[in-house]
C-alpha cells in the first residue's frame, strides 16, 4: 500500500481535482485533519497529476478541516518546462479554504551527489524506549511506532535525548505495508511542533502555521530517524526544523515549520505538536 491509500486520497474524473475524506485515522484526536497529512495529500495529488516527483513543497495552513468533512484538492500547474514543473494545490471544504501548497517537481540528469550533514549518534531502535503518549481518541500519530532515539554512552550532551539543548532525536516507523514516498516524508516532517514542546520542558501545545519539505532521496527504510532542532520561542510563536534520515544513515529530506505556541489550559494527552489542519 502506498501513502496515498493510507491517507484515503482519491482521484476524480478531473485529473486536476482530488478528494480527501477527513477520517479519524488522518486526524488530530478525531477532531480535525493532521497538518502533515494535508501536505502529504497535496504532494501525492501533485505527483499524480504531473507524473513528476516533488523536489520542494510548502504548505500554509489557513483553517481546520473537521473530521467527517471532505476536502477537495485542486491542482494548478503554472509552468511545465522540460525538466521542472511549478504548481500549487488549493485544499478547500466547500468554499472554505483550508490549505495552500506551492511546489516544484521534476528531475534532472546530474551525476553529482553530495550530503554534508552527518547523521547523529543514536542507539538503534531496539535499544530505545517508546515515546510516552496516550491516545484517548483516534489520531494519525497512533499508527506510527515512535521511540526516543537516545544518544549512546559517551555521546550524551544533555537535552531530552542526549543531543544537546533544543535537539531531539526520535525513531519513527509507519505501518509495515506503507511504501516509502515523498508523501510519507511530508507526514513525518510535521513533528517539529513536538520537538519544540519537548525542548521547552513546559506544558505547551502548538498549531502549525506552515510546513516546508525538501526532498533529497526517497528510498526504502524500515525506520526513519527524525532529528528535530527547536530554534526558539518568542512572542507566542515557535520555529524549528527537522532532518529525516533512513536507517542506513542517508539523508532523505529536511523540513521546517513555524507554529503558534500556547500554554495548555487543560490536560492534553495527544501528541504534542500535532499540527494545524490542512
Amino acid at each position: 500500500m502506498d501513502a496515498r491509500d493510507w491517507l484515503g486520497l482519491q482521484a476524480t474524473h478531473n485529473p486536476m481535482r482530488w478528494i480527501l475524506p477527513v477520517e479519524p485515522k488522518v486526524s488530530v484526536r478525531s477532531r480535525f485533519l493532521f497538518g502533515g497529512a494535508a501536505l502529504g495529500a497535496a504532494i501525492s495529488a501533485l505527483e499524480g497529476t504531473t507524473e513528476r516527483p516533488v523536489v520542494w513543497a510548502t504548505a500554509q495552513y489557513l483553517s481546520f478541516a473537521p473530521v467527517g468533512s471532505v476536502m477537495d484538492l485542486d491542482v494548478h500547474v503554472s509552468v511545465a518546462s522540460r525538466f521542472t514543473t511549478q504548481a500549487r494545490v488549493i485544499g478547500h471544504v466547500g468554499e472554505k479554504e483550508i490549505v495552500t501548497v506551492n511546489a516544484a517537481l521534476g528531475t534532472r540528469e546530474l551525476e553529482v551527489v553530495r550530503e554534508w550533514p552527518v547523521v547523529p549518534e543514536v542507539r538503534p531502535p531496539d535499544e530505545c524506549r517508546a515515546r510516552d503518549h496516550r491516545y484517548e481518541q483516534e489520531s494519525l500519530g497512533q499508527y506510527l511506532e515512535q521511540r526516543l532515539a537516545s544518544a549512546p554512552p559517551g555521546h550524551d550532551r544533555g537535552g531530552p535525548t542526549g543531543h544537546g539543548e533544543g535537539r531531539i532525536c526520535m525513531w519513527a516507523k509507519p505501518p509495515d505495508d506503507i511504501a516509502s514516498s515523498a508523501t510519507t516524508l511530508a507526514i513525518l516532517g510535521d513533528w517539529v511542533p513536538m520537538g519544540i514542546g519537548m525542548a521547552s520542558g513546559l506544558p505547551l501545545s502548538s498549531n502549525s502555521l506552515d510546513n516546508t519539505i525538501r526532498i533529497l532521496d526517497v528510498r526504502p527504510t524500515d525506520w526513519y530517524l527524525l532529528e528535530i532542532e527547536a530554534a526558539g520561542i518568542r512572542n507566542g510563536f515557535g520555529h524549528g526544523q527537522i532532518r529525516i534520515w533512513g536507517d542506513d544513515g542517508g539523508l532523505q529530506a529536511i523540513a521546517s515549520q513555524s507554529v503558534v505556541v500556547r500554554e495548555r489550559r487543560a490536560p492534553d494527552r495527544g501528541i504534542a505538536g500535532e499540527g494545524r489542519s490542512g
